[in-house]
């Protein structure tokens, strides 16, 4: 495999996802993967869970189909404020935090106005890990800005394979975000955002822009599993197994 953790995953509690949690980790193993991290819509995504599917993630065990489960969220950045619909409470009951540009929920704006979005999340919030799929067209940023911040701040870029596949992330873009990581030396994260088990850790047409992007293997961040644990494991003292 690619990658060795999956970091932006949906359940079927996302109602445009079609897996369960148990079949989300039976193919990860199946695939070769680690590690996985749920990542269900948070609140004013249209197809979200309740509230309560994230305060009750500590119900799910650590390790399900001898695959390691990061209890997370998929938020949404909601303005250029850079806030989010979840609340430190919520954020408190999650151990990854992945947020995103979604237009039912943020409407996209000027190349500056996004990018300063992205900027205030980065400085609002120590608990958001990852920026998803900033590559998209609908959502265009600076990013050479936004790499220098995540340099600053301490957050990573994704690389969305079903972003790219689907065609809402040209190539170009993702080249551009590739080259201002690695001026930055910023580890980006590659993900499949899947919406079906079967897809979880394959990541062939991201592989193939990094490839062509001459980018160095040592920061793909997710391609090793313990890269991952290990950051978690300093910043919110989870234990993997």
């Amino acid at each position: 495999m690619f990658i060795e953790a999956d970091l932006h995953c949906h359940s079927l509690a996302s109602s445009h996802a079609y897996s369960t949690v148990k079949e989300l980790a039976e193919s990860a193993y199946e695939n070769g993967l680690k590690l996985f991290a749920l990542t269900d819509h948070a609140p004013e995504m249209e197809d979200s869970p309740h509230i309560w599917h994230f305060n009750n993630l500590c119900v799910l065990p650590r390790v399900i189909k001898n695959v390691n489960v990061l209890k997370g969220v998929e938020a949404n950045l909601k303005n250029i404020d850079g806030e989010i619909d979840l609340s430190e409470f919520d954020l408190k009951c999650v151990e990854w935090v992945v947020v995103s540009c979604h237009d039912p929920v943020i409407m996209p704006g000027t190349v500056e106005e996004n990018t300063e979005a992205y900027i205030n999340l980065m400085k609002r919030y120590e608990a958001v890990d990852l920026i998803g799929h900033p590559t998209t067209w609908k959502f265009p940023v600076d990013f050479d800005r936004l790499a220098k911040a995540c340099s600053e701040y301490g957050k990573f870029l994704e690389l969305n394979e079903s972003s790219v596949a689907a065609g809402r992330s040209p190539k170009e873009n993702c080249i551009a975000m590739l080259n201002a990581c690695k001026k930055y030396s910023v580890p980006v994260i590659v993900d499949t955002d899947c919406h079906y088990c079967d897809i979880i850790g394959k990541v062939p047409t991201a592989e193939m822009i990094i490839k062509e992007a001459d980018f160095p293997e040592e920061l793909i961040f997710n391609r090793k599993a313990e890269n991952v644990m290990k950051y978690l494991a300093e910043k919110r003292n989870i234990t993997f197994e």
